[in-house]
């Protein structure tokens, strides 16, 4: 493709700190791609934010540039040393190794931890217990509390880093490890990709480095701020970065990008979205007929019931991520906790903690902990799990062209397209101030682009994205109306 008027000042960039703000499907990795032959006398590392973006972005970059993630470049002086206990902490793990039954201490120490890893802090402090604790914590502990939480939040760390000791160590520790050890990367050219959901770690390895930056991202796609991430692309600009635009998507067209920007309208947005891809189509509900589409979910229990649906009436389901990612392994061993099958759990660790249901409902409730709640509600509304879990593999498959239905979250679809997307229904409202946050609101008004945003062809709304589209249309009727004249609005 011939680059476009907004493509050619990257591609001829020659400064040293840019920003480049790119709409989804603008053409951003072909855009770097073209950078980076232009400048084929510069070694260039292209950070990407997971995997798959990595090993798109190999295929396509000239020699010239290596593609890592962050923690692929962690891996050899540091991840190496962890490989043979690598693996996600669990409430049950951090219990045992603290000596306590006290869920909400535990879940608190978790937090603390989780909000150091993600910064770029050397030590674990007071800081990160604002960060990771909620205000109920704060308001029934009080002083000593917090101090026990980092305390805690301490002793999980040092455990973790240990090799010696069988204490997970998630693959977060090793690159936050790999950040204060203050590396000095042999590259001319960074190119910082998804810079919008960088994790303050990542942003702070690269700000260290005396390389030429490239931060290319969309603030509208930052979808990861729960996790720590935060949006490296405005603080770059206010460091003196400098900034293009590339506005032009080539994955759809007009509908779908009029869509999409409704809900920009709502976060504020005034550079409008193009969609110059092919004819597309808005509609409530799927053609008659339709064979073959994606479905995503706000959240990893919606995706299992629109799977069990599917299932239901005889599809074959890919899930986007494979189906182990979606945690029905442990939903069967909680089952069989429930119904005394304790020779039947394969988590043995689960054992350790939980001797019945009871308990893990207990620690569920005080924990809160979302992965024990989903499991918990699914329990309630289906009985023979086993059966309904052997059900959903048999009618799995990996290959997605093999598939009916593709399932997914919205977070795992981030970077993906389909040529038929559908919206399942369980997005919150948006519009109950009782319910959600201001800064909630931002966060599920992102998570609303990116989702909408992955269909190329033909986009199905859910009732949330369609009272968003009518709020913004008559917000604009209004705007266009002569001063002093009087609109009548019907009831509703």
């Amino acid at each position: 493709m011939k680059s476009t008027a907004e493509q050619l000042p990257v591609i001829h960039y020659e400064g040293n700190h840019l920003v480049v703000k790119a709409y989804a499907g603008c053409g951003k990795t072909t855009t770097l791609v073209a950078y980076a032959e232009q400048h084929r006398h510069l070694r260039m590392l292209y950070l990407a934010y997971n995997r798959a973006i990595r090993d798109e972005g190999a295929a396509k970059f000239p020699r010239n540039v290596v593609c890592k993630t962050s923690h692929q470049l962690a891996w050899p002086g540091f991840g190496q040393r962890y490989q043979h206990k690598l693996g996600n902490v669990r409430l049950t793990d951090a219990a045992g190794l603290l000596e306590t039954r006290h869920w909400g201490s535990v879940r608190d120490a978790l937090a603390v931890l989780t909000a150091y890893l993600s910064s770029a802090d050397r030590e674990i402090g007071l800081a990160h217990a604002l960060a990771g604790l909620d205000g109920e914590s704060f308001a029934t502990g009080g002083d000593a509390h917090i101090e026990r939480a980092i305390g805690s939040a301490r002793r999980l760390w040092e455990a973790m880093i240990d090799p010696q000791h069988s204490f997970p160590c998630q693959h977060d520790a090793y690159l936050k490890l790999f950040q204060l050890s203050r590396p000095k990367l042999p590259y001319d050219v960074i190119l910082f990709d998804e810079a919008q959901d960088s994790n303050p770690v990542t942003a702070a390895l690269v700000a260290e480095q005396s390389a030429r930056k490239i931060f290319v991202g969309d603030k509208w796609q930052q979808i990861y701020r729960w996790r720590g991430a935060e949006n490296a692309l405005d603080r770059q600009i206010e460091e003196g970065a400098d900034a293009l635009y590339l506005t032009n998507s080539f994955r759809f067209g007009p509908m779908i990008a009029g869509v999409a920007n409704a809900i920009l309208a709502l976060q504020g947005e005034t550079r409008p979205l193009v969609g110059f891809g092919p004819r597309d189509r808005v509609s409530t509900r799927l053609p008659f007929g339709c064979e073959r589409y994606t479905v995503l979910n706000r959240t990893v229990v919606g995706v299992i019931l629109t799977a069990i649906g599917a299932v239901g009436l005889g599809k074959v389901v890919h899930w986007n991520g494979g189906i182990e990612a979606y945690q029905l392994s442990d939903l069967e061993d909680v089952h069989h906790l429930r119904e005394e099958q304790v020779e039947r759990i394969r988590n043995k660790r689960m054992l350790a903690q939980f001797k019945t249901f009871a308990d893990f409902n207990e620690a569920a409730e005080e924990s809160k902990d979302p992965e024990m709640l989903r499991t918990i509600r699914l329990l309630k509304d289906h009985h023979d799990i086993p059966r309904l879990i052997a059900a959903l593999r048999r009618h799995s498959t990996d290959d997605p062209d093999e598939a009916d239905i593709t399932v997914s979250t919205v977070h795992r679809a981030k970077g993906l397209e389909w040529d038929i997307v559908v919206l399942e229904e369980d997005f919150p409202d948006l519009f109950d101030d009782e319910k959600i946050s201001p800064e909630q609101r931002v966060d599920e008004l992102n998570l609303l682009y990116v989702a909408t945003t992955r269909a190329k062809q033909h986009l199905v709304v859910n009732g949330i994205v369609q009272a968003i589209v009518r709020l913004v249309h008559s917000k604009a009727k209004r705007a266009e109306m002569p001063q002093g004249s009087v609109m009548s609005e019907a009831p509703a």
